[in-house]
């Protein structure tokens, strides 16, 4: 039983690093910059609001100066 446990668990694996070898990985960016411990914009300094934090992760711009740049 032991053996068919690890073939099955072998076979899983190959499976999962296979799936995620063809899954692009996003460049790490900058991230924000932080100000007395406040997520800020690197480009105009003001802070960032927790909803962009939270729905584009290691963000550098706030939503303003993102557009601006035409990104």
């Amino acid at each position: 039983m032991a053996d068919t446990v690890d073939a099955a668990q072998a076979a899983e694996r190959y499976v999962l690093l296979s799936a995620l070898a063809g899954v692009p990985r996003p460049e790490p960016g900058p991230g924000p910059l932080y100000i007395s411990g406040v997520a800020c914009c690197r480009t105009c300094e003001e802070p960032i609001i927790s909803a962009r934090l939270k729905a584009v992760p290691g963000c550098c711009r706030c939503r303003e100066c993102e557009e601006e740049l035409g990104s």
